[in-house]
C-alpha cells in the first residue's frame, strides 16, 4: 500500500488515472472508481509529505510543482525552463505517461514522467541512455513493498561493447540480458517469433535504447523491478481481474551473474572433432552440480545464446549419452 505523501500515478483496471496526492484523485468529482490500483509512478519518492497538506499545481513559471503547506519552496517539481508562453498544462495520457505541455495550438511536450522511470517500464516507455543530452532512463527498486524510496536495485543499458540490459545490485551486476541479435535478447530465449511486443533496439551514435511496445492495445503489461532483485513481467487478465505474471529472471543460479565462470555453466569443456574432421567444443554435463541433466542442458544452451555473436561459433545440438557424434575428444 502507498503511504500518503506522494505524488503518484495509478493503473486500474479503467485505465491511468490522474495524479494522485494524499491518496486523493486529482481528477474532478471522483471521474475514477477501481477495485485494484496499481502504482507504476512516484515523483517524490525520497522526499515524501509527511501529513495531509500535500498541493499540486503549476506553478509561476510554469512547472508542475508538489507544495507542503506553509512552505514557498516545493517538494517536487519538474524543474524545466519553460520557453516562450509559461502557460501549460499537466495530462496523463491513456500511456500512462504523466506530460507538461504548453497550452497554445502547439502542444508541445515540454516534460514526461517516461523519461523518469521509478520501478517500472511501460509499454512505449523508453529505458537506455541519450549520448547527446545525458539522459539516461533506468529502472529502480523501491525499498520496501510499502515504500517507494529508491531501493538497491536498478535495470539499464550498459553502453560499453555490445550493449546489454543488466540488472544490477547496487554498483555490482546481478543478471544481464545478453546482446542484441537483430531480433531480440541472446539470453532471453521467450522472446519467440509470437512474442505479444514490438521491441524497437537503437544503437547509434546519439543514443542507445530499447522499447517495449505492444502488438494489440488490448495488451496490458508492466516490467517492474522489484525489491528482493527480480525482474518481473506481468499481464493484466481482464476476466480475474488481477495481474498475472508471465516471466522473470534471474530464475535459477547461473542466472545470477558470474555464479557459473564467466560464461556460466557447469561441467568441463573438451575439445571434439567430428566424423567429417571439423573441429567443435564439447561441454560435457556434471554429474555433481545439484540441478539434473535435463536443467544443465537447457540453462547451458541458453548461457551459450548469451556469449555476443562475434565471438561465439555456432551451436549444433545437445546430444544424449547412447550418441556417439565424435570421432575425437580431448579436454582442453
Amino acid at each position: 500500500m502507498v503511504k500518503s505523501w506522494s505524488l503518484a500515478a495509478r493503473f486500474s483496471r479503467s485505465g491511468f488515472s490522474a495524479p494522485v496526492v494524499r491518496g486523493i484523485d486529482m481528477s474532478a468529482s471522483g471521474i475514477f472508481r477501481f477495485r485494484k490500483k496499481t502504482v507504476v509512478w512516484v515523483a517524490n519518492r525520497d522526499n515524501p509529505i509527511k501529513d495531509n497538506s500535500g498541493n499540486l499545481r503549476i506553478d509561476s513559471r510554469g512547472n508542475l510543482a508538489l507544495f507542503q503547506r506553509n512552505r514557498t519552496l516545493p517538494v517536487w517539481s519538474t524543474n524545466i525552463s519553460v520557453t516562450g508562453t509559461r502557460n501549460t498544462i499537466a495530462q496523463i495520457l491513456d500511456s500512462g505517461n504523466l506530460v507538461l505541455v504548453q497550452n497554445d495550438t502547439r502542444r508541445a511536450v515540454v516534460w514526461q514522467s517516461f523519461d523518469y522511470p521509478t520501478n517500472t517500464l511501460l509499454p512505449f516507455m523508453k529505458l537506455g541512455l541519450s549520448f547527446r543530452t545525458g539522459l539516461n532512463r533506468v529502472i529502480t527498486s523501491w525499498k520496501s513493498p510499502d515504500d517507494p524510496g529508491i531501493g538497491n536495485f536498478s535495470y539499464r543499458i550498459n553502453p560499453s561493447g555490445f550493449p546489454q540490459l543488466y540488472l544490477y545490485k547496487g554498483s555490482a551486476p546481478s543478471w544481464r540480458t545478453g546482446s542484441w541479435t537483430g531480433r531480440r535478447w541472446s539470453g532471453v530465449p521467450e522472446m519467440t517469433s509470437n512474442y505479444i511486443f514490438h521491441v524497437s533496439f537503437v544503437n547509434t551514435a546519439d543514443e542507445v535504447s530499447v522499447t517495449y511496445g505492444v502488438t494489440h492495445t488490448s495488451f496490458i503489461t508492466r516490467m517492474v523491478t522489484n525489491e528482493t532483485g527480480i525482474q518481473q513481467r506481468y499481464t493484466w487478465n481482464r476476466d480475474a481481474q488481477h495481474w498475472i505474471g508471465f516471466w522473470s529472471a534471474p530464475e535459477d543460479q547461473c542466472d545470477f551473474y558470474g555464479h557459473c565462470g564467466p560464461n556460466g555453466g557447469f561441467g568441463p569443456v573438451y575439445k571434439g572433432v567430428l566424423f567429417n574432421g571439423k573441429e567443435i567444443a564439447v561441454k560435457r554435463l556434471s554429474k555433481h552440480s545439484g540441478q539434473g541433466r535435463s536443467s544443465q542442458a537447457k540453462r547451458t544452451a541458453v548461457i551459450f545464446q548469451k556469449i555476443p555473436l562475434q565471438i561465439s561459433s555456432d551451436m549444433f545440438g545437445i546430444y544424449g549419452k547412447k550418441t556417439k557424434p565424435l570421432k575425437q575428444l580431448t579436454q582442453h
